[in-house]
């Protein structure tokens, strides 16, 4: 069977790494960022489109991570319009269920699939990723070859939003779990208790999580770079 062509909207710091991960696979991806620095690097791997329509019209399965739900909405209205028929296209951003239920009936003619993942920047370097979709059953299914290159799981859990919805109860999750790490850890010092100790005891215990081990590392090297930030948070509440 001929593989699907395959294109990238948005080349930020989380699709930076699958990309890689699509070109190692044996993919030449069709790729589009407004800031040309983020296409640069793969001048060489990679097609850069001059826009985004073009990135649509060139390939089988496009995929997006984009910002927020006011650039999905204006990415949609240029994408799927230049979708060729029984295309699909996957958006993989955290946005909110109002704005990707604004765009779904825009859609008509090609498949749509909400696929937001959970994980990291070193999740996706390590092609750990989990993939949380919905859509239709028969899309997803050919997006599954392609996810398998960045990620580890990936669920399909329903027809239509319900993917948008399970990710914000995944970072309604990850922001508790870090507030009250970040309590728990200062009441500790407050005590006395050693820094790296209480964290090592953490991790091994009832209450650690894939979270709380990621973090264990970085807390014990006092690296307090944000990999989630507010703002982040609240962009899909």
């Amino acid at each position: 069977m001929t593989a699907p062509t395959l294109a990238w909207i948005g080349v930020g710091a989380l699709a930076t790494p699958i990309v890689r991960r699509l070109i190692a696979g044996g993919h030449r991806p069709t790729l589009f960022d407004p800031r040309a620095e983020a296409t640069a690097p793969f001048a060489d791997d990679a097609e850069i489109a001059p826009s985004l329509a073009a990135a649509a019209a060139a390939a089988d399965l496009v995929f997006s991570t984009v910002p927020n739900d006011a650039i999905l909405e204006a990415v949609a209205a240029e994408v799927l319009p230049a979708l060729g028929p029984g295309a699909v296209w996957c958006d993989m951003s955290t946005v909110s269920a109002e704005a990707s239920a604004r765009v779904a009936p825009a859609s008509a003619g090609s498949a749509y699939v909400r696929a937001p993942v959970s994980g990291s920047v070193g999740h996706a370097e390590k092609g750990i990723l989990t993939v949380i979709a919905s859509g239709p059953a028969e899309a997803f299914a050919r997006l599954v070859p392609i996810f398998e290159l960045f990620s580890a799981q990936r669920y399909h859990v329903g027809e239509a939003e319900q993917a948008r919805h399970l990710k914000l109860v995944i970072n309604n999750l990850v922001g508790s779990t870090a507030a009250l790490l970040a309590e728990s850890l200062a009441m500790g010092r407050k005590a006395g208790l050693d820094w790296e100790v209480m964290l090592d005891v953490v991790a091994d215990s009832a209450v650690a999580s894939p979270l709380v081990k990621y973090k264990t590392g970085p807390l014990q090297a006092r690296a307090f770079a944000p990999a989630f930030t507010p703002s982040v948070k609240l962009k899909a509440r």
